[in-house]
C-alpha cells in the first residue's frame, strides 16, 4: 500500500530529517572529535621540530657536514 503524502514538502522533510537523525551526533558534539584531532597535530608538529632541531644540531657541529645541517 503506498501512502502519499499530505504536502507536497512532506518527502522533502522525511528526506532531511532522516539525514539528520544518520548526522546528529557529527552536529551535537563536534568540538569533541576537531580537539583531540588539533591535539594530535600539535603533539606531532612538536615530535618532528624537536627532530628538526636535534638533526640541525647534530650536523652543524664541523664545518664539512654544516650543509647538511642547513636542510633542516
Amino acid at each position: 500500500m503506498l501512502i502519499s503524502a499530505s504536502s507536497p514538502f512532506g518527502l522533502a522533510r522525511a528526506f532531511v530529517f532522516r539525514r539528520y537523525l544518520t548526522l546528529r551526533p557529527e552536529v551535537a558534539h563536534p568540538a569533541a572529535t576537531s580537539g583531540a584531532d588539533a591535539a594530535l597535530r600539535a603533539r606531532k608538529l612538536r615530535k618532528k621540530r624537536a627532530k628538526q632541531e636535534r638533526l640541525r644540531n647534530f650536523f652543524g657541529w664541523c664545518a664539512g657536514c654544516e650543509a647538511y645541517g642547513s636542510i633542516f
